[in-house]
């Protein structure tokens, strides 16, 4: 990817300024205090955005640092190709969420973007940090006034970049501060309490199961017991019930060992259906009158049909029906009579009246019967429900108990177990930041051999060869002895800067991002000036935006004959 034009419509000291760019080498001239940092934090700015701190950072970071005054036209624009597509970049930088847009320059149609205010995951995948620590490469004085004070930075920035991928964070301190926060969620006392309620609801065990069984065993008591009194009520029924039964009406012969129960003599359901069906077969077809006239009218109907269908004359068939009507219509009276249809209000006779007056006692008077049951059978079943009651209260206590401590239990639970998230989240992290510091590791092995190609390239062959301690303490070799850079001269130092800073720019640039090169380049031989472009163009970019206020810089590339885009500042 590579930027074609910048537009800065109110951004640091420039006001609508244009800044034309092309593909590969640009050198960016101007004195001190013309902008060039500017501009460089404005391609990061366009690209990626620029954070806002808040609290007691606000006022002292990037955001207010270029922001002008007024800051209500806080915004640029960018020409960007990437992949062959021309894409404008816009970003207003006073929206800290939906400040950025890009359009497809070809067609014109706005892209929807992945993420709110940013570009990652369209034209690139590069975050932020890596691409400020790999590819945004400031001067060596912004980390310090001597060359003690830049190898130090450079110490701390390979160890960090090799390990985290950011030289802002050190795996060390952070797994440090993720252990200690770790400390903050400690729910042990939260599972020492879970484990004690846990083990009092162990012992009052499967509480429900056991209020069941004592409800279950109580009905079967219940049922056995009623079965056997309904089979001394069906003989109670069946004795007072008899015609001749003789129904006591005093206790004379009770003893100790038994018991009375006073039934009423009721026919039960089985009964009542019984004599209903009794009734039902004592019943005949013929005592139904309705029955006895529809049969002879069949009879009248086939007696005309026959004679009909013989061929008698007509007064020898009206003769037969007349005939038949009159057989049919005596047959049904005489039946009648010998049913008694007829008798009217005949008196009953003697015997009749005094077996009614006999029913009419046996209905009306009282027919209870005293039916004797074992005491200790009566005391046993009195004892069992009694038992049954005790424990199923106690079962009910248990259970509520039981119920109380697992509402205990699971309260506790509840922040046991935000505590045990946040636990397992800083954990991830931990093994996420060993990870990538591993996977990081393998990228770096090679970082030795190339930051003394470097260095080769930069010196012009003075220096070769570099020592990288685990600490990551640079040692550059001179006359078969390795020194600390520091102590070979602030012209060693720096050239030591940019060799490492262009090595991890080798590592990590996956993806051809523009370079930035803020007034690194300081050589005054030729031949040195041609190593150190040898040494740039290793990176694999698209795009170089060299950042400088060296004139004898500028007289050089002339001279030189380099090919590149000049814009003066």
């Amino acid at each position: 990817m590579y930027i074609n034009k910048l537009f800065l419509k109110e951004f640091g000291k420039f006001n609508n300024r244009e800044i034309k760019l092309e593909q590969g080498l640009n050198v960016l001239y101007g004195d001190e205090g013309a902008g060039k940092s500017t501009v460089r934090d404005f391609v990061t700015g366009i690209l990626f955005g620029i954070n806002k701190s808040r609290g007691l950072g606000s006022g002292r970071d990037d955001y207010s640092a270029r922001k002008p005054k007024g800051g209500n036209g806080y915004s640029g624009k960018a020409h960007v190709t990437s992949a062959g597509r021309n894409h404008l970049l816009e970003r207003n930088f006073n929206m800290t969420t939906d400040g950025a847009t890009l359009t497809d320059i070809e067609n014109g149609k706005s892209e929807r973007l992945r993420t709110k205010n940013s570009y990652r995951g369209i034209l690139f995948d590069m975050d932020k940090s890596t691409y400020v620590d790999a590819l945004n490469v400031e001067p060596a004085d912004e980390y310090g006034d001597s060359d003690k004070a830049v190898c130090d930075f450079l110490e701390k920035y390979l160890h960090n970049i090799r390990e985290t991928g950011c030289s802002g964070i050190n795996k060390a301190a952070a797994i440090q501060y993720l252990e200690n926060e770790r400390k903050k969620y400690d729910n042990k006392k939260y599972l020492m309490q879970i484990e004690e309620l846990e083990a009092q609801m162990d012992e009052l065990g499967d509480v429900d199961k056991d209020l069941e069984d004592i409800r279950k065993a109580r009905r079967e008591e219940l049922d056995a017991y009623n079965m056997e009194i309904a089979r001394l009520k069906r003989e109670a029924r069946q004795l007072v019930n008899e015609k001749d039964a003789e129904i006591p009406d005093e206790d004379e012969d009770r003893e100790r060992s038994h018991i009375f129960l006073e039934v009423e003599a009721i026919d039960d359901e089985d009964e009542k259906k019984e004599k209903k069906k009794q009734e039902k077969k004592s019943k005949k077809l013929t005592d139904n009158i309705f029955v006895i006239m529809a049969v002879g009218i069949l009879v009248v109907g086939l007696i005309t049909l026959a004679v009909h269908l013989v061929g008698f004359q007509k007064s020898i068939q009206q003769l037969f029906v007349i005939c038949t009507i009159a057989f049919v219509a005596i047959t049904i009276i005489d039946g009648l009579f010998r049913k008694g249809a007829f008798d009217g209000d005949k008196l009953p006779s003697e015997e009749e009246f005094q077996r009614t007056i006999y029913e009419m006692g046996r209905a009306t008077e009282s027919r209870t019967v005293r039916v004797e049951i074992d005491r200790v059978f009566q005391e046993e079943h009195d004892k069992k429900l009694d038992m049954f009651k005790f424990q199923e209260h106690d079962a009910i206590e248990k259970r509520d108990a039981y119920y109380e401590l697992k509402e205990k239990r699971d309260a506790i639970f509840v922040d046991y177990d935000a505590l045990e998230t946040e636990k397992k989240a800083i954990d991830k992290a931990i093994d996420t930041i060993n990870d990538l510091s591993d996977s990081l590791a393998a990228r770096f092995d090679g970082v030795e051999q190339s930051v003394s190609q470097l260095l080769g390239l930069i010196s012009d062959g003075r220096y070769t060869e570099v020592k990288l301690d685990d600490d990551m303490h640079v040692a550059v070799e001179k006359d078969g002895h390795f020194f600390r850079a520091e102590f070979l001269g602030n012209d060693v130092v720096r050239q030591v800067y940019l060799a490492v800073r262009l090595a991890v720019a080798k590592i990590l640039d996956d993806e051809k991002m523009p370079l930035l090169l803020d007034d690194v380049v300081d050589v005054s031989d030729e031949r040195q000036l041609t190593g150190v472009f040898k040494a740039i163009s290793t990176v694999d970019t698209e795009q170089v935006i060299l950042l400088t206020s060296d004139s004898e810089l500028m007289k050089k590339l002339e001279d030189m004959r380099i090919t590149c885009n000049v814009v003066t500042l």
